[in-house]
């Protein structure tokens, strides 16, 4: 008999609620299999020790309401009422900002000219970095003749690690 089983059937062999046959499956399986039979002995030290306890009494009126509650499952309603939460407040915020920004400029009837100064920034700033990169590589090219000297000077100093190359 697969463990599986057996776990399923530990607590009414515990109680004593098994049929004469399944009882003498679970004993013979108990008898071969190490973890059922630790499982087994947890079970009954766990009843042991919970046997001195007191039975409490439970009133009919406390039993009908915890009977009642399965009967109140709360249903997912398809509503708005999950936008109110605050954690999505700012995220609804941002949203709006850009969806307002789209449609602004989607339904503009300047459009064309707000095409225009865009693509008119993104050349500006183009032209910007190859005059940056222009300069950098006639600065480099000035340094040429005294490279050698710039070089000798900071290993003097040892601002890259002294003497390595």
């Amino acid at each position: 008999m697969e463990c599986e089983k057996i776990e399923e059937l530990l607590s009414p062999y515990l109680e004593d609620e098994l049929s004469l046959e399944e009882k003498k499956e679970v004993k013979k399986h108990l008898k071969t299999c190490k973890s059922c039979s630790v499982l087994y002995s947890f079970m009954e030290e766990t009843k042991e020790s919970l046997a001195d306890f007191p039975e409490l009494e439970i009133s009919e009126d406390l039993l009908d309401r915890l009977y009642s509650i399965p009967g109140k499952k709360k249903r997912f309603k398809l509503g708005f009422d999950f936008l109110l939460r605050p954690s999505l407040q700012p995220v609804l915020a941002a949203t709006i900002i850009v969806f307002t920004l789209i449609s602004f400029y989607l339904f503009n009837p300047n459009k064309h000219h707000i095409d225009k100064s865009v693509s008119r920034q993104v050349h500006l700033g183009y032209s910007k970095i190859e005059t940056l990169y222009a300069k950098a590589a006639s600065f480099a090219d000035s340094l040429g003749e005294y490279k050698d000297n710039i070089l000798v000077s900071l290993k003097n100093i040892k601002l890259f690690g002294g003497n390595e190359d």
